[in-house]
């Protein structure tokens, strides 16, 4: 790593460095001129002693004013090489041999090594030998220790160039690796302060946005808004929840547990609930009262539930609560928070709507019963017959009084379902046969209205456990809808069909389905969650103007689940609705023998 660090480094120019280098040289080199006038010192060839300083002086104007940077790294290799001809030829000058300026050669080796990269110290060798040899060349004979100093000169500066190019590079290396470390350092530090700011300004942000939230919540008076961790321990309690619970949220907040609100028959586990008043053991719960209450946000799953919530001073007021699971920057779940809306002025207008209803069906019912008895006896008097026209208008009168009885009997119905006085008479009975009887009904006003009625039954009785005046009710319901729904030249079909259970559905017996699939004008996917709603039409309905006003399939779907069923519904807008009612097929042992006829 550090060779290549350093060779990397050795690829770059310094030209300080350079001119440093040939600088110092040239001070040494003028001041070892000063030798010349030293007695003994001979000059014995003054042309190459001129063509020395001449190459000398050269290279340093060479080393002074060539711009280095704009050459590659290798192009510097060419002044030490320079320096060594110019040694050479003041040693050759001076003696060869015997001279004392062979010593400047080491200076030379020492410059080249700092050289990079090994080229030059290659180059130098062979150099340095010829400069060795051709100067004795030309004046004597070389003797053993001549040629032994020809190779053994040249080798000991090769060497020392060699060894100074390792250790320079080396020191390249490390001086680039601390380069590298200090950019590093650098950028590290540039980015732990861009961190930094940027964390301050999340945090400012974050305590804002808290900030924000709490006055939000807080100004939320109407509903309460309490937060728990996963244990139940609340954390959060804001000012509709202190306004509508009675508990001041110091009280409160990592002191009370969610289910130290709710009543006990409301908990799972030992239904057991602590003194609001002594609260000093610190917050518990047993973990199924806690998952009674959060288990299907837990799971993800919208939780709106209706609950009796326990106020400070002891009292009960019921509460709508909406449940949701809270969640970290992880998406995992670190707690729970429950929204409250008090109920009370809505149950109290549900009771006193449902007595009105009640009141009412019961103050209409009696006299519509008089009329009725009294329209038969002015009917069927023999000694004063009416005229035709007078049993025209008394039959338009029985007709009216008729459908507003029917009318009070389903406002009288819904008032005992939703009291939970609803009750059937349950019996084996053939559900072929009620269907065929309602078909029979609904005929007249199928033809009127040019409708196609038809039934898809087995031919075998098809038995359940019922009541058929209620079953029959039902079934009448969903026909009547289907004739009044559809328009003129379309079809109604009523079907039965005895499905087998579904696997998981744990039990072997298997259901009873009736269907009545008309052709009409359908209802719109947003209105099939309300269309069991009691009073609710949906906006088809309206639109053709079909006279009704809601109650037929709130009372279908409470007799389909008073007999242990269900009832489903598919619908299409312009192509036309499917009912099912789906009920158990529960038969006693001897049922088979005694289906119940229905007219």
């Amino acid at each position: 790593m550090i060779g290549r660090a350093g060779e990397r480094a050795g690829g770059l120019i310094d030209s300080n460095t350079t001119v440093e280098r040939q600088v110092v040289l040239a001070v040494l080199f003028g001041l070892a001129q000063l030798m010349l006038l030293v007695p003994g010192v001979q000059m014995l060839d003054l042309t190459m002693v001129v063509a020395s300083w001449a190459l000398f002086g050269l290279a340093t104007l060479a080393a002074l004013f060539t711009p280095w940077d704009r050459y590659p790294p290798s192009a510097t290799m060419v002044l030490p090489l320079l320096d060594i001809v110019s040694v050479g030829l003041l040693r050759g000058g001076t003696g060869a041999s015997a001279s004392i300026y062979g010593s400047l050669w080491i200076l030379c080796a020492i410059s080249l090594g700092a050289e990079p990269g090994r080229t030059a110290t290659f180059l130098a060798m062979p150099l340095t030998m010829v400069l060795t040899i051709l100067p004795a060349l030309g004046t004597q004979t070389l003797a053993g220790p001549d040629w032994a100093r020809a190779f053994f000169l040249p080798l000991v500066l090769g060497m020392t160039a060699l060894l100074v190019n390792e250790l320079t590079r080396r020191l390249r290396g490390r001086l680039a690796m601390v380069d590298d470390l200090r950019r590093r350092q650098s950028d590290l530090l540039a980015h732990a302060r861009d961190q930094a700011a940027r964390s301050s300004a999340t945090s400012a942000l974050l305590r804002e946005s808290t900030k924000e939230l709490q006055s939000v919540m807080d100004a939320v008076t109407e509903q309460s808004i309490m937060g728990s961790d996963l244990t139940g321990r609340i954390d959060v309690f804001n000012a509709g929840a202190a306004k509508m619970l009675g508990y001041r949220p110091v009280d409160v907040i990592g002191r009370m547990h969610i289910t130290d609100m709710h009543l006990a028959e409301e908990l799972t586990g030992d239904g057991t609930r602590r003194d609001p008043q002594n609260l000093a053991e610190g917050p518990r719960a047993l973990p199924e009262q806690v998952e009674g209450l959060v288990g299907l946000a837990r799971q993800g799953i919208p939780d709106v539930r209706a609950w009796m919530k326990v106020r400070a001073d002891g009292s009960v007021l019921p509460v709508q609560v909406a449940v949701t699971a809270r969640r970290d920057e992880h998406g995992r779940i670190v707690g729970f928070l429950f929204v409250g809306t008090d109920m009370t002025a809505t149950v109290e207008q549900s009771r006193l709507k449902d007595e009105f209803v009640n009141l009412i069906s019961h103050e209409l019912r009696t006299p519509l019963s008089s009329i009725l008895g009294y329209l038969e006896l002015v009917a069927d008097d023999p000694d004063n017959p009416l005229s035709e026209e007078q049993q025209r208008y008394l039959g338009t009168v029985e007709r009216n009084a008729n459908r507003l009885l029917r009318l009070v009997s389903d406002l009288l119905f819904t008032a005992q379902v939703e009291s939970g006085g609803f009750h059937i008479s349950e019996q084996a009975l053939d559900v072929t046969g009620l269907v065929r009887a309602s078909l029979e009904t609904a005929g007249p006003a199928a033809a009127a209205r040019s409708v196609t009625l038809d039934v898809q039954a087995p031919a075998e009785p098809v038995l359940v456990l019922g009541d058929p005046t209620r079953l029959s009710q039902a079934v009448d319901n969903l026909l009547s809808n289907a004739v009044k729904f559809t328009r003129p030249g379309g079809s109604v079909v009523v079907g039965v069909r005895v499905e087998s259970a579904p696997a998981d559905a744990g039990t072997a017996e298997p259901d009873v389905c009736i269907s009545v699939r008309d052709t009409g004008i359908g209802i719109p996917e947003e209105e099939l969650d309300r269309l069991f709603n009691r009073f609710f039409r949906a906006s088809t309905a309206r639109t053709e103007a079909v006279p009704g006003v809601g109650l037929g399939l709130t009372i279908t779907k409470a007799i389909a689940t008073a007999h242990g069923g269900t009832i489903e519904l598919a619908s299409t807008v312009g192509t036309g609705t499917t009912f099912t009612i789906r009920l158990p097929r529960r038969l006693p042992a001897d049922a088979e023998r005694r289906p119940v006829p229905v007219a």
